[in-house]
C-alpha cells in the first residue's frame, strides 16, 4: 500500500479533515435555555446560560418561585468551572460577592450539601423505572417542524398511572451537540464520580435518545410535561458558536470576594 504523503490529493484530503476537526472541536459554544412551570400553589420561570471553551465551563442561571403568598424566591447565581487550574468560582450576583474554591474544596462543600433531595434505593430506583417503562406509550412522529429555529421532529410519550401525563419532547438531529459541550460534559462526570449536580444545569434534560433510535447526540429543542397537578415546559432558545465571553458570565469589579458562599 502506498504511502498517503506519496498521493498528493488524499495528502490534502487528511490535512483538509484535521483542520475541520480541528477547528470544530476548538470552537466555543454558547447556549441559552428557559424554563417555565405552573402548578395548583405557584409557579416557577428562569433562565440558564452556558458558555463552553475546551477548558472552562461557564453558567449563569436566574430563577423566580412564587408559591401562594408566602414565598417568592428569587436566585440568580453562576459558576466558573476551570479545568487548566482546577478552580470553581461561585457567583451570587444577587448580593455581589463571589468565592474562589479548589476542585477538592468544592467537591467537599457540595458533599456537605446535597441536592435534590435524599439518595434513592439503587433497587427501588430500577424497580421503579422498570415499572414506567412498561407504562409507556411512545409516537414519533416523521413531521419536521421548525421550532426556536431549528428543524425538529416530534415525539409524544404517555405515561399510563392513575394520575396520567404526558411528554412532548421536540428533538433535532440535524444539529447536534458540539464535541466542546462533549468534551466539558465528559470532564465534569469524570470530576463528580458520574453524577453531576443539578445546580450545574448539565443533566436536567438527559434523555436516553438511543433506546428510541434517535441519534444521541441529538438536541432536546423543547420538553413540556402536562398532568393533572401542572405543566413545565424547557425551551433551547440558542446553540451558536461564538469566540468572545459574553459579559453576563464575567465577574464585576464591583463584586466582593469572600471566603465561602
Amino acid at each position: 500500500m502506498k504511502p498517503v504523503y506519496n498521493n498528493p490529493l488524499k495528502l490534502f484530503f487528511v490535512l483538509f479533515l484535521c483542520i475541520i476537526d480541528n477547528a470544530y472541536s476548538q470552537s466555543n459554544l454558547l447556549v441559552n435555555e428557559s424554563l417555565n412551570g405552573s402548578f395548583s400553589q405557584g409557579k416557577m420561570e428562569g433562565s440558564i446560560n452556558k458558555f463552553f471553551t475546551q477548558d472552562t465551563y461557564y453558567l449563569r442561571s436566574n430563577f423566580n418561585v412564587k408559591i401562594l403568598r408566602l414565598f417568592n424566591i428569587k436566585r440568580d447565581e453562576g459558576y466558573i468551572i476551570s479545568f487548566s487550574d482546577s478552580t470553581v468560582t461561585k457567583i451570587n450576583h444577587k448580593k455581589k460577592r463571589f468565592a474562589v474554591y479548589s476542585f477538592s474544596e468544592f467537591l467537599e462543600e457540595e458533599k456537605n450539601n446535597p441536592q435534590g433531595g435524599p439518595p434513592q434505593d439503587d433497587n427501588k430506583a430500577e424497580n421503579e423505572s422498570n415499572s414506567e417503562e412498561e407504562n409507556l406509550t411512545i409516537n414519533i412522529s416523521e413531521e419536521v417542524e421548525i421550532l426556536n429555529g431549528f428543524k425538529t421532529r416530534k415525539a409524544k410519550i404517555i405515561v399510563n398511572t392513575e394520575e396520567k401525563s404526558d411528554l412532548f419532547i421536540w428533538f433535532s438531529e440535524t444539529t447536534l451537540k458540539s464535541k466542546t459541550e462533549l468534551i466539558i460534559n465528559k470532564k465534569l462526570k469524570e470530576m463528580f464520580d458520574g453524577l453531576i449536580p443539578p445546580n450545574l444545569g448539565m443533566n436536567a434534560m438527559d434523555i436516553p435518545y438511543d433506546e428510541y433510535d434517535i441519534n444521541t447526540n441529538a438536541l432536546t429543542i423543547k420538553f413540556e410535561a402536562v398532568s393533572e397537578n401542572g405543566t413545565f415546559t424547557y425551551n433551547l432558545l440558542g446553540y451558536s458558536e461564538q469566540d468572545l465571553l459574553p459579559e453576563i458570565f464575567k465577574v464585576s469589579e464591583k463584586y466582593r470576594k469572600v471566603k465561602k458562599l
